[in-house]
């Protein structure tokens, strides 16, 4: 089982939308996928329990599921909607137990710094430093018209980190959460252009779970 951890230093930067349509499109290529909601508004949970039958199944996780367990249900991957704001102890805890870290960025100065601190927290963790515990960054919700767009990409550019992909700002992704369901749960018309922005996500997942067979 790979477990991958979506960390933010503060809220409203798209974390539970990365995390559910990351869920979403893993189990839509057949893997085994479980959800972990960490975070005090349990919107991931919510939305897990507003899935409907007919569509690829995600397991919901409880809070301290043993992994064993988890394994032996036959997950492959886990992902872990983590509290906005994680930072310390909890940080260092979550990132022991997971085995790869995404960090959405938002395009607003106030995202950028909030992330700058996350990403010097996270090098000051040995397994971050050894590279035991890879880190990827993910612009989310981004309109590529805006100056506010350049900005993430002037941010991102000089950081020493994977930039997999900027994940646009759009409503489809907001109406499908309304009904628990993700953008690849939707009719190829209303999804696919959405759809071209997480291959790199996904790529670079597999290839370190791979890697760790």
């Amino acid at each position: 089982m790979f477990t991958i951890l979506i960390a933010t230093s503060k809220g409203g930067a798209g974390k539970t939308t990365i995390a559910t349509n990351l869920a979403a499109c893993l189990a839509g290529k057949r893997q085994r996928v479980a959800l972990l909601d960490l975070d005090r508004q349990q919107s991931a949970a919510r939305w897990l329990a507003r899935r409907p039958q007919g569509f690829p199944q995600i397991v919901a996780a409880e809070l301290g599921a043993d992994t064993k367990t988890l394994r032996a249900a036959g997950i492959q991957w886990l992902v872990i909607d983590s509290p906005a704001g994680l930072h310390g102890d909890a940080l260092t805890e979550r990132v022991r137990q997971a085995d790869a870290i995404l960090v959405p960025v938002a395009p607003s100065s106030f995202d950028f710094e909030a992330t700058a601190d996350l990403l010097a927290e996270l090098e000051r963790l040995k397994p971050v430093r050894e590279g035991r515990r890879p880190v990827a960054l993910i612009g989310s919700r981004v309109d590529g018209r805006t100056v506010a767009a350049s900005d993430l990409d002037e941010f991102l550019a000089p950081l020493s980190l994977d930039v997999l992909t900027h994940i646009r700002d759009a409503q489809a992704y907001v109406h499908a959460a309304r009904a628990g369901l993700s953008v690849f749960d939707l009719p190829r018309s209303r999804g696919e252009e959405l759809w071209e922005d997480w291959p790199p996500v996904v790529d670079w997942l597999q290839s370190l779970a791979s890697a760790r067979k």
